[in-house]
């Protein structure tokens, strides 16, 4: 019995590591964008720099949860919590490395006259940004239900990307200005692909709790 509890108190200390490396990568998806929206270059190499440590953070995930399970024996469901952590942090490490490339566009020279940022494109990191504390808040419930109500989400996300995408690409036709758009570009694909990560977790927390697997991003 004193075994299984410390067990549980382990499972209890990895769950709490992924939310932590959770909401440490929403805020660097989260000042990358403002460094955009602001042209903050200090602001930006602080997320770039950062990134290491998010890197480093993840591994430890994977390196505890793997020795979990070399070492406890895990019955099924614990089996499920041990997976499902590592898969996680592996996904939050990716949207770490959107949040890294949104800062180094923060980073390039800008042409005198710039575009503005299209609206859609902030709608868009909002909603992405929301979408993954969703995630995470649904992993932390075990709420596979809110979990599920992520591809709605999912399907928003990719409506605003369509919209920007056309508008950036009417931008183009300026051959001073083309290369930023190009970049602008990239960081509206970044967030799509946060949202597409952020509905990745949801069918973790899914299987968590109910074993089956889904697809909320087909």
């Amino acid at each position: 019995m004193r075994a299984r509890v410390h067990f549980d108190d382990d499972l209890s200390t990895l769950t709490g590591d992924v939310q932590h490396l959770g909401t440490i990568v929403i805020q660097a998806v989260q000042e990358a964008f403002q460094a955009l929206c602001e042209r903050d270059i200090d602001r930006a190499k602080r997320v770039i720099d950062h990134d290491r440590h998010i890197n480093q953070a993840e591994r430890d995930i994977e390196a505890r949860a793997l020795r979990l399970i070399a070492t406890q024996q895990p019955v099924a469901s614990d089996m499920r919590r041990l997976v499902v952590a590592i898969e996680i942090a592996g996904e939050l490490e990716r949207i770490a490395d959107y949040a890294k490339g949104i800062a180094r566009m923060a980073l390039r020279d800008a042409p005198v006259t710039h575009p503005v940022l299209p609206g859609d494109m902030e709608r868009m990191a909002h909603l992405a940004i929301a979408m993954l504390q969703k995630a995470l808040d649904a992993f932390i419930a075990r709420d596979s239900a809110a979990a599920e109500m992520l591809a709605a989400d999912d399907n928003a996300v990719d409506a605003l990307y369509d919209r920007v995408e056309a508008t950036l690409t009417d931008q183009m036709i300026d051959s001073d200005t083309a290369p930023w758009v190009a970049g602008l570009l990239f960081t509206a694909h970044y967030l799509e692909r946060v949202a597409d990560r952020a509905t990745n977790i949801g069918e973790r927390v899914v299987y968590l709790v109910q074993a089956r697997m889904v697809e909320l991003n087909p």
